[in-house]
């Protein structure tokens, strides 16, 4: 079983604002972005649970079956998302980074 670890954002967002240079700054601006994307891909997550994959769009006289286009944005969002939560982790300090135990050598 595999334990997953919670981060608290705002710890580490008060971690950057202590740094007090310009890593600290981006650290900053990086988590304000992170939560915005978090937000944004609950809500995606939701349209695509709530309606269906493919959708049916109107062109005319006949009707066209193409992809939610939320799954597309959130294909693309959650890209954006990991890749902000990997250049959060190389500029916080390496004390703060504290990886626990995974799990992994248990099998």
């Amino acid at each position: 079983m595999t334990k997953i670890l919670k981060i608290d954002l705002n710890i580490v967002k008060g971690t950057f604002k202590e740094m007090n240079n310009e890593k600290g700054i981006l650290g900053h601006q990086l988590i304000d972005e992170l939560i915005f994307m978090k937000k944004t891909l609950k809500k995606l997550k939701k349209e695509i649970n709530s309606s269906k994959v493919i959708t049916k769009m109107c062109q005319g006289n006949y009707d066209i079956e193409r992809a939610n286009p939320a799954i597309s944005q959130y294909n693309t969002m959650v890209k954006n998302y990991n890749s902000t939560i990997k250049q959060i982790i190389e500029i916080l300090p390496s004390e703060n980074i504290n990886p626990g135990d995974d799990g992994f050598d248990d099998f």
